[in-house]
């Protein structure tokens, strides 16, 4: 496998994780991706062109599958918000201490 095949098959890796929400192991895969790239010249020969087009469309899936994990975690953050905000209306009200007696 050439090294370009390989940073396709990161790609495929990381797309694979990020859909199943294994996020905890992204930062490993990421390191193993990183330390390849810097082996890499910075010239790709001609031949990597089909591998590294492949990486950048699964790279585009990542962030698409990431881009839908954000919106639904903000639609439940918001949903949790707004539970807190019904329960608390059940809450029994609070007598709040008065800082001022009746001489003032």
């Amino acid at each position: 496998m050439s090294p370009y095949d390989a940073l396709a098959h990161f790609a495929e890796r990381e797309l694979e994780l990020v859909s199943a929400g294994s996020l905890d192991e992204l930062a490993a895969l990421h390191d193993r991706r990183d330390a390849l790239v810097a082996t890499l010249p910075a010239t790709p020969p001609a031949t990597a062109r089909p591998a590294l087009e492949r990486a950048a469309t699964i790279q585009s899936l990542v962030s698409e599958v990431l881009r839908e994990r954000i919106t639904a975690t903000g639609i439940e953050l918001r949903k949790l918000g707004h539970g807190r905000t019904a329960v608390n209306g059940y809450a029994p009200a609070i007598d709040r201490a008065k800082l001022l007696d009746r001489t003032g």
